[in-house]
Parts: structure tokens; C-alpha cells; sequence
């Protein structure tokens, strides 16, 4: 199960007027892994052994709970509930026990999905330093966007030698880009903020008035679910 980077839907998401446009890729990238385990890779041998390994997460076992296809995940978790059953055993030994708790906390972190989504959006990460070197117009979608979530700024500088000798530039724009940004909602936040001020209750507030579900998406990414 593979996820193909497609850098039209980046120039895309670039435009659009969003507080992270990598949030808005992550999504569609999730929507297809969701779309698969559900679909085709339920019959995947393969497939079944990783979720038999991993399972998947309270949030994307409630995504795909969800749905309409109940057999599909039903047929996954009963293979992850076999690969756990070994696991829980009945003991008088306490050391034994307790190897149990951090075993099964464990079992509890682990999502196939998440892994498959990360490992779609580390290439993302890369191709948009590659794009940043070798396409002179995507600079200009970059620098006209509104910057990032704090968590895929961060995921982009992680990854800015993809951008091979154009790094220190690349980080650069990455940089200045991000701060306008957060200073332009920033300044929104406080805005809204003194309007609650009697003062300026004749003043109108603008966009203003949603700075801080923006903010919100700033500092922790877009929710979706």
C-alpha cells in the first residue's frame, strides 16, 4: 500500500486560503489510507498482518468505525484481538503482571495508519524542498501562502537539505514566511481581544472575528474529526 505524491495537489493546497496548506494534504492522504482499509486492503494479506501488529488508534478506529463498511474493520480488529489475546495472561506473579501494563500501553500507541500517513507526508515534506529548488514559480506560491502549523513548519525545516544547495534559502523563506504570518495573526488575536474592551465596541472586527479558531490551527493543525 503506497501513496503517490502528486505535486499539482501541492500547488494546489499552497493557494488555497488556508492557515497550513500541509494540513489540507494530510487529510486527503488519510482519506485514501481510510478509503483502502476499508476497501481492497482488508484482503491483503499483508495488509492484515500489520494491522494484526499494530491495530490502529482510538481516532482512526473511530474514523473507520464510522463508515458504513462495519465487516471490513470488524474483520481487522478481530485480527488485531488475536495478536493481542498471548499477551494477557492470568498470573500470581507480580514482576509478570507488570511486564503485562507496559506491553499492552504500548499496544495502545501503536496505528498502522498513523505510520502510513507519516510516512506519506515525509515525502511530502521532501518534494516541497525539491520543488523550492527546482521550480522558480513555486517560490512565489510558498512566500504568498500563510505559512504553516507549528508541527509541519517544523516537519519542512526537518527536511530542508532536500532542498540540496538551496537549503539555506529554502529555510530562510520557511522562516520569514512562517513569522509574518504568525505576527499577522498575531496582531488578529489582539484585535479580537480588545474589542471585548467597551472602549472599541463600535469598531468592527474584521477577520478578526475568527482569529482564534486560527490560531487554533496554528499552533495544533486543522481538525478535521
Amino acid at each position: 500500500m503506497a501513496y503517490h505524491i502528486d505535486t499539482g495537489l501541492i500547488k494546489e493546497k499552497f493557494k488555497v486560503d488556508t492557515e497550513c496548506p500541509l494540513c489540507e494534504i494530510k487529510k486527503i492522504v488519510e482519506e485514501q489510507f481510510l478509503h483502502e482499509f476499508l476497501n481492497d486492503a482488508v484482503m491483503e494479506d499483508n495488509t492484515r498482518i500489520k494491522v494484526g501488529k499494530k491495530g490502529f488508534c482510538a481516532r482512526h478506529f473511530d474514523m473507520l468505525f464510522s463508515r458504513q463498511n462495519k465487516l471490513s474493520i470488524a474483520l481487522q480488529i478481530g485480527t488485531r484481538v488475536d495478536n493481542l489475546m498471548p499477551e494477557i495472561t492470568d498470573t500470581r506473579n507480580v514482576k509478570s503482571a507488570l511486564k503485562q501494563v507496559k506491553t499492552l500501553e504500548n499496544a495502545s500507541k501503536t496505528c498502522v495508519v498513523c505510520d502510513l500517513v507519516e510516512e506519506s507526508m515525509v515525502k511530502y515534506y521532501k518534494t516541497i524542498a525539491q520543488m523550492f529548488q527546482r521550480e522558480p514559480n513555486f517560490i512565489k506560491t510558498l512566500v504568498s501562502s500563510k505559512g504553516f502549523c507549528l508541527h509541519h513548519y517544523s516537519e519542512l525545516l526537518k527536511y530542508s537539505k532536500s532542498a540540496g544547495f538551496f537549503a539555506k534559502e529554502y529555510v530562510h523563506v520557511l522562516g520569514s514566511t512562517q513569522k509574518r504570518n504568525m505576527e499577522r495573526l498575531q496582531g488578529e488575536l489582539k484585535k479580537f481581544c480588545d474589542k471585548h474592551d467597551y472602549r472599541n465596541a463600535l469598531e468592527p472586527l474584521g477577520s478578526a472575528e475568527t482569529a482564534l479558531p486560527r490560531m487554533r490551527e496554528k499552533l495544533y493543525g486543522k481538525k478535521y474529526d
